[in-house]
C-alpha cells in the first residue's frame, strides 16, 4: 500500500470508523483518539495489508483500543492515584 492509497483509504473510511468507536465510547475526544490510532496502527502494518482487508484491520485495530482504554480506566477506579489521598494543605490551618 502506497501513501496515495493510504490516503485514500483514510478519507474514505474515517467517518465509519469514528462512528464505531463513538458509539461505544460516547465521548467525541476519546473516539477520535481511538480513530487516529487505529489509523496509525494500519500506517505501521501498511506493508501486510492489502485493500480489502483494510476495514476489517481498522475494526480490530478500534476494539484494541477500546479494550484497552477500558482496562486502563477500570485500574484508575481500582486503584486511585496516591495523590487523590494526600492530606491538602489549607492556608492558615495549623
Amino acid at each position: 500500500m502506497n501513501n496515495d492509497t493510504f490516503d485514500a483509504l483514510y478519507e474514505k473510511y474515517w467517518l465509519a470508523i469514528y462512528a464505531s468507536a463513538y458509539k461505544r465510547v460516547f465521548d467525541p475526544k476519546k473516539a477520535s483518539e481511538i480513530t487516529h490510532e487505529a489509523f496509525f496502527q494500519l500506517w505501521l502494518n501498511k506493508d501486510h495489508k492489502t485493500t480489502e482487508e483494510v476495514i476489517v484491520f481498522l475494526l480490530k485495530a478500534v476494539r484494541n483500543e477500546i479494550l484497552i482504554l477500558m482496562k486502563r480506566e477500570c485500574i484508575n477506579i481500582a486503584n486511585p492515584p496516591t495523590r487523590l489521598f494526600e492530606p491538602m494543605q489549607l492556608p492558615g490551618a495549623n
